[in-house]
């Protein structure tokens, strides 16, 4: 088979019909039977059943993925809130002041001209690129999450919809809306 060459011409090549090139019949695809035997409906939905549980284990594992980097991201930036119980509204209204006057001070700090220490700003802009690295890759593992999550509905959907009795609306070939009745009580 090896010592085959690639450009020999066989007669039994003619016999199969290429792809349709012009007009309204053009495919793209080779016309012929390859062998192919449809499988039964019996084994598709069990086929689907293993392809949604294998699509809910990597959602899953999207899922902790983004949460954990959530918090890795927190963790790095400092964006988190701080809660604290107070007993009225007289003392929530002294915290909020005292809160006020503490963010004052510091930006008062920043505004005197006082440069910071080299390894600080160094230690800064590597959590700022650390933090810009996770918010990027969390960004990208929320996008898995949503392309995973329809992909479940939507061979939950198919599945429910190749059922023995109909659960699901949907439409027929030619668009038509329906629902399916439920069954009186």
């Amino acid at each position: 088979m090896a010592e085959k060459n690639p450009d020999e011409f066989y007669h039994a090549m003619m016999s199969q019909k290429g792809p349709a090139t012009m007009g309204k019949n053009r495919t793209g695809t080779l016309n012929g039977d390859k062998g192919n035997k449809a499988l039964s409906m019996e084994a598709v939905r069990l086929f689907k059943t293993q392809d949604l549980g294998y699509v809910r284990t990597q959602r899953n594992k999207a899922k902790k993925e983004v949460e954990d980097l959530e918090r890795r991201v927190v963790g790095i930036t400092g964006r988190g809130r701080k809660v604290v119980f107070v007993d009225g509204e007289e003392e929530q209204m002294e915290r909020l002041a005292e809160a006020e006057s503490e963010g004052d001070e510091s930006m008062d700090d920043d505004e005197d001209g006082v440069e910071e220490a080299p390894d600080a700003k160094r230690l800064r802009k590597m959590k700022e690129k650390a933090a810009m690295k996770l918010d990027n890759r969390l960004e990208i593992a929320r996008e898995r999450l949503k392309a995973l999550t329809d992909a479940e509905e939507a061979l939950d959907l198919q599945r429910a919809k190749m059922g023995k009795s109909p659960t699901v609306g949907g439409t027929n070939k030619f668009g038509v809306k329906f629902k399916v009745r439920e069954r009186k009580r």
